[in-house]
């Protein structure tokens, strides 16, 4: 497993436990804490019904059109790596002058994809 890799999950796992304190916290609020206090390991836990303020905006504005691979600065800056290191390095900043930047930090967000496209056809 790379780094990379790792990190994701410990994401994933922040994300997933994150879905479990808003449950937690939907279902004990008004509820006296005697009585939140008390667990029942018989009844399964339920998903929360309601969204995130920002999670349901979210969706408002980006029409569903199934799950879309999220990619991260750090998998573009592991290709360009690789590419630059197997002497590639001026196509690479080739590159990334085309998207209207000099360094990596400076591409937005929504060029990842694009831009690691364009990087693994370099050849």
């Amino acid at each position: 497993m790379t780094p990379i890799e790792a990190i994701n999950n410990v994401a994933k796992a922040y994300q997933d436990l994150a879905v479990v304190l808003m449950a937690v916290a939907d279902k004990t609020i008004g509820v006296p804490v005697a009585q939140a206090m008390t667990v029942d390991a018989d009844k399964p836990v339920e998903e929360p019904k309601k969204e995130a303020p920002k999670a349901a905006k979210a969706k408002a504005e980006k029409p569903a059109k199934g799950p879309e691979e999220v990619i991260t600065i750090e998998q573009v800056r592991a290709v360009l790596a690789e590419k630059s290191q197997d002497g590639f390095t001026a196509q690479v900043k080739a590159l990334l002058e085309s998207f209207d930047a000099n360094k990596l930090s400076a591409v937005k967000p929504e060029d990842y994809k694009d831009l690691m496209a364009a990087a693994q056809d370099i050849k």
